[in-house]
């Protein structure tokens, strides 16, 4: 009999349909990746863009010699720190980050004091640092090393020359950008990452996500000792699915079985993933195999009425890695459907 999937239950809306990027795209993306995945590259460039303001509005305008020798000296100290994070900067500690962000404050400070006895505003450049700080720090200390520079700030402006605009203005209008752009690049940066690691139609993780989590549940295991294994399903028929009611018949099959089986597994530890097509994988830390075939059974149980999937389970044995331990799983999913490709219900070696 061909499964008819259930339409009972509301279904979530369907992913927005987005055009398939031309090869422009592809390489503008595949660029855009490499860029900022690489933290020393994107504080090299942050520095070497610091400096180059710092050239231009010294070659533009006619300094006092006090000015021009502290304006100096910070764009000396940003090729220096763009120098550092080219050379050796992929081999510096992650927390070597925090002193980019407060060097880079440091000087920016220094310099919006220096050029503000010429009414030049090179505050704006407190933006940069701001971008470079939310996007590869941990929020709570992004936001220090905000606040830091917004006290720097208010301090060049109480002691200083005083700017054209009022004080307070000028403090609101770079410290308010600043707080609009932390909070759009901390969105950007959540949705980026969901969206990396979830699948956009039935919201569960993706393959990248399970494999980040099988190699933690691997470690947390061997660590202390507790039982870990895992179990594969894979729809029967569905192919089938496809064929009388096109994809979207197909799409509402995976969402009502996504959503069945949100309600089976543990929240506590459990992980369930779609590994790709209608297959589906399964983490069950601290179960044994007896605990294990329980948990499919379950699973089996909770599927939509009228389709079935082959189930394999496999328990750790302390020695194999990810990948054998997956394969054992695979295999005895497989033999299921091999073996019994017609029935119904849970089915797990």
């Amino acid at each position: 009999m061909t499964p008819e999937p259930i339409a009972d239950a509301p279904l979530p809306a369907p992913p927005p349909q987005v055009p398939e990027p031309g090869p422009l795209d592809t390489r503008t993306a595949a660029w855009a990746r490499a860029f900022f995945s690489n933290r020393s590259r994107t504080a090299a460039a942050l520095a070497t863009t610091r400096a180059l303001v710092f050239v231009l509005v010294l070659a533009l305008h006619h300094w006092p010699r006090s000015s021009l020798i502290v304006l100096l000296v910070a764009t000396v100290a940003a090729v220096a720190n763009a120098g550092l994070r080219v050379v050796i900067g992929e081999r510096l500690p992650r927390w070597s980050l925090h002193l980019d962000v407060a060097s880079g404050n440091l000087f920016v400070s220094v310099a919006a004091a220096a050029s503000a006895t010429e009414h030049v505003d090179l505050a704006n450049l407190y933006l940069l640092v701001a971008f470079f700080a939310v996007l590869y720090l941990p929020l709570r200390g992004a936001l220090a090393h905000l606040g830091a520079a917004g006290v720097a700030y208010a301090v060049v402006l109480a002691v200083g020359p005083r700017p054209v605009e009022p004080p307070v203005v000028a403090w609101l209008s770079v410290f308010g950008t600043a707080a609009v752009l932390s909070a759009v690049v901390v969105g950007l940066v959540s949705v980026l990452r969901s969206t990396a690691r979830e699948d956009p139609l039935t919201g569960l993780a993706n393959r990248r996500m399970w494999d980040e989590r099988f190699e933690e549940e691997l470690e947390r295991s061997a660590r202390s000792g507790a039982a870990l294994s895992v179990v594969m399903a894979d729809l029967d028929g569905f192919k089938a699915v496809n064929d009388a009611g096109g994809h979207e018949a197909g799409d509402r099959l995976l969402q009502d079985l996504a959503r069945a089986w949100r309600g089976v597994v543990r929240g506590g530890g459990d992980f369930l993933a779609r590994l790709g097509g209608d297959e589906f994988g399964l983490l069950a830390p601290g179960s044994d195999e007896i605990g294990a075939r329980a948990l499919a059974k379950r699973l089996g149980d909770a599927l939509p009425e009228g389709v079935s999937a082959s189930m394999g389970v496999a328990t750790w044995d302390r020695a194999e890695g990810a990948s054998e331990l997956l394969r054992r799983a695979d295999q005895a999913m497989y033999r299921n459907k091999r073996h019994h490709r017609r029935a119904t219900g849970p089915r797990s070696t």
